[in-house]
C-alpha cells in the first residue's frame, strides 16, 4: 500500500477517534451537571428556610400560612407557587396574591385585601360584602362604618359574590364619604337608588351614573339645612340639585 495512502488513512481514523472522544466527552459533562444540579437542588442549600407574608398580621397571616401549606425544609424549586397562590386567594378577604422564592430560602407571600363597603341583612345575620359583592363575613351587629342595603340577597355563603342586580347599590356605598354616610340609614332600590336619611327624608339618587358628582350635591345639601325639615333631595341631575321641604313639591316615583 502506498505510504501515503496508509498515513491518511491513519489520519482520518484518528479524527474519527477524537469526535467520538469529544461527543463522550460532553456527553458526560451534560449528565454531570444534570446529577449535579439535581442533588444540589435536593440539598439543604436550597430548602425553604422561612415563609414570610406581606399585607397580612395577627389571624389572617396564620390564615394565609396554612391556605398556602408551603412547609419549611422542602426544596425550593418543588415549591408550586401557582397552586398555593389559588389557594391563598380563595380565603374570603384576599383580593389578590404573589409568591416569590429566593436562593436565600425565604418564600415571600406579598398579599392585597378586600375592604368591607356594605351590609345586607339576612334573617339574624349582616352579610358583609366588599365593592366586587364578595362575601367577607357574617356578623350579628351592623359595623358602626358600614352602610347598609335594603335587598333580599338570600343565602350567599361567605367567599361567594352576590348577585349583579346589588352591584349598583355596592358601589353607590363605597363612594360615599363619611361625612355623608353619617346621615345615611340605608340604601334601597335597583336600578335608580334612594339613599333613606335618619331623618326620614331620602335623596333621589337615580343611576350609578356621576356618583362622585352626585355624593358631592347631597352632602353640600345636608351640611347646610336641617335634615328633619327634608322631604327629599334629588341630586340625579348634580349639577342642579333639587330640595323638597314640602309634600306639595313633585315627587318623581323611582
Amino acid at each position: 500500500m502506498d505510504p501515503r495512502i496508509r498515513s491518511r488513512r491513519i489520519d482520518v481514523m484518528r479524527a474519527r477517534g477524537r469526535r467520538r472522544l469529544r461527543v463522550l466527552l460532553m456527553l458526560l459533562t451534560v449528565i454531570s451537571l444534570v446529577t449535579g444540579g439535581y442533588f444540589l437542588s435536593k440539598s439543604s442549600l436550597f430548602d425553604v428556610d422561612e415563609v414570610t407574608v406581606n399585607g397580612a398580621l395577627g389571624a389572617m397571616e396564620e390564615e394565609v400560612l396554612n391556605a398556602a401549606n408551603i412547609a419549611k425544609g422542602k426544596p425550593l424549586l418543588e415549591v408550586n407557587t401557582s397552586v398555593s397562590t389559588k389557594r391563598v386567594e380563595q380565603i374570603p378577604w384576599v383580593k389578590e396574591a404573589r409568591i416569590s422564592r429566593s436562593l436565600g430560602g425565604t418564600v415571600t407571600i406579598s398579599i392585597s385585601t378586600r375592604d368591607a363597603v356594605a351590609a345586607f341583612k339576612h334573617e339574624r345575620a349582616w352579610v358583609i360584602v366588599d365593592i366586587d359583592g364578595r362575601v367577607l363575613d357574617k356578623v350579628p351587629v351592623l359595623p358602626y362604618n358600614i352602610l347598609p342595603i335594603e335587598h333580599d340577597i338570600g343565602d350567599v355563603p361567605i367567599g361567594e359574590w352576590v348577585s349583579e342586580q346589588v352591584i349598583p347599590s355596592i358601589s353607590v356605598a363605597a363612594t360615599i364619604s363619611p361625612e355623608l354616610r353619617g346621615d345615611i340609614s340605608s340604601i334601597t332600590g335597583d336600578k335608580q337608588l334612594e339613599l333613606l336619611l335618619f331623618g326620614g327624608g331620602r335623596v333621589l339618587f337615580g343611576d350609578t351614573t356621576d356618583v362622585e358628582g352626585k355624593a358631592l350635591a347631597a352632602a353640600t345639601i345636608l351640611s347646610q339645612v336641617d335634615q328633619n325639615s327634608v322631604l327629599h333631595i334629588d341630586v340625579r341631575a348634580p349639577l342642579t340639585p333639587v330640595l323638597c321641604r314640602d309634600p306639595s313639591c313633585s315627587y318623581p316615583s323611582t
